[in-house]
């Protein structure tokens, strides 16, 4: 297809996609991502222990 004056028609680019909105649009919960990122370290790795004992608790129960 021919622009003007026989030039060839540019191509229009597709808008790059937002990273952050893609996840959103996903259905993840980028502010509690948020959120967990701005605890330090120390306080990310305890609630992760906490929820890998609460985990292992409901699968021993589980098989009871």
């Amino acid at each position: 297809m021919a622009g003007k004056q026989g030039q060839p028609a540019r191509k229009r680019r597709p808008k790059p996609r937002d990273a952050v909105q893609e996840a959103v649009d996903y259905g993840i919960d980028v502010a509690a991502l948020r959120d967990n990122l701005a605890l330090p370290v120390a306080e990310r790795l305890r609630r992760h222990d906490i929820a890998l004992t609460t985990v292992e608790m409901l699968r021993k129960a589980r098989r009871l």
